[in-house]
C-alpha cells in the first residue's frame, strides 16, 4: 500500500488502511506521526485532472483552512507533490448516508439532534456569506465524537457585502437535493442550502427523498409541480418545520429569523 503513496505524506502520516476510492482519489485512515491524530488522508493524483478540477480541490481547502467549527470538518493540512494532492482532515466514522443504509430511517428526536447541528454549522457558513450548496447525507459525516459535521466545500459559493444574490448557467450538485431555482437555473439566495438541508431532513425520518424522479428535466418539473407526500405519523412539528424548508418559492420560504424559533427545534408539539 505503500508503494504507491506520496513520500512527502508517509513522512508526515503514518496510513494504517485505505477507506475510500473514486473519481475524488483516495483516502486513507492515518496517524499523524507529530501529533498521533487520526485523520483522513486523501490523495488527489493530478494526472488526467484538468487544471480548473485540481483548482477546486485548492479552493476548497482555502475556504475550509478559514472555518473553524465543532460541526464543519476540520482540515489538518493541505500539501501538494509533484503528483498528488494530499489534504488531511479530522478523521470521521461515516457519513450519515451510511449511518442512514444501516437504518433505513431515524426517529424525529434523531432527526432534531442532527437538524439543530448542521443549523450550527449553516448559520456560521451564512454569517460569513457562504453557501454550501450541495447538502447531502454523503456530505455530512459522523465524527467519533457523535457529532454531525458539514464536508465537501467544493461547491460553495462566496457572495459579497454588495451581492446577496448569485445564480450559475450550469447546474453543479446533486439534483435530487437542489432548489427549484437552482434546478430553473434562476437567481437563488442562501437559501438554496434551506431547501437541501429540508430534503436531507426528509429523507432521514421517512427513509427515502422527496422527489425519487431520475431524469433531470423531469425532476425539475416534478419538483416545482408536484405536491409533496407526507407519511402517516409525523409529527405535527416536524411537519411543519420541513414546509417552511421546502417552499418552492424562495421568497415564501423561511429565513433564520423562522427557523430558530421553531417548534420542532425547540422540541414543542404543535396542536
Amino acid at each position: 500500500m505503500a508503494d504507491d503513496i506520496p513520500s512527502e505524506a508517509l513522512d508526515k502520516y503514518i496510513t494504517l488502511v485505505q477507506v475510500g476510492e473514486g473519481q475524488y482519489g483516495r483516502v486513507f485512515k492515518a496517524h499523524c506521526r507529530g501529533t498521533g491524530a487520526l485523520v483522513a488522508l486523501k490523495l488527489v493524483s493530478k494526472k488526467r485532472k484538468t487544471e480548473r478540477e485540481l483548482s477546486i480541490y485548492r479552493e476548497e481547502s482555502e475556504l475550509l483552512q478559514q472555518l473553524f467549527h465543532p460541526h464543519i470538518v476540520h482540515l489538518v493540512e493541505f500539501f501538494e507533490t509533484q503528483d498528488d494532492i494530499c489534504i488531511a482532515t479530522e478523521f470521521c466514522q461515516c457519513d450519515l448516508g451510511e449511518y442512514l443504509r444501516d437504518r433505513k430511517y431515524l426517529a424525529a428526536d434523531e432527526v432534531r439532534t442532527i437538524a439543530k447541528q448542521l443549523l450550527s454549522a449553516l448559520k456560521y457558513l451564512h454569517g460569513r456569506g457562504i453557501i454550501h450548496h450541495d447538502i447531502k447525507p454523503q456530505n455530512i459525516l459522523i465524527g467519533l465524537d457523535g457529532r454531525v459535521k458539514l464536508c465537501d466545500f467544493g461547491l460553495a459559493t462566496q457572495l459579497t457585502p454588495t451581492c446577496d444574490t448569485t445564480y450559475q448557467t450550469i447546474l453543479k450538485g446533486t439534483p435530487l437535493y437542489m432548489a427549484p431555482e437552482v434546478l430553473q437555473k434562476s437567481r437563488y439566495t442562501y437559501q438554496c442550502d434551506f431547501w437541501s438541508f429540508g430534503v436531507v431532513l426528509y429523507e432521514i425520518f421517512v427513509g427515502q427523498v422527496p422527489f425519487t424522479v431520475s431524469d433531470l428535466t423531469l425532476l425539475t418539473d416534478y419538483v416545482t409541480r408536484n405536491p409533496i407526500l407526507w407519511p402517516k405519523g409525523i409529527p405535527s412539528s416536524l411537519k411543519a418545520f420541513l414546509q417552511g424548508l421546502l417552499q418552492r418559492d424562495c421568497a415564501e420560504r423561511w429565513t433564520w429569523s423562522n427557523i430558530l424559533k421553531q417548534p420542532f427545534l425547540l422540541h414543542k408539539e404543535m396542536a
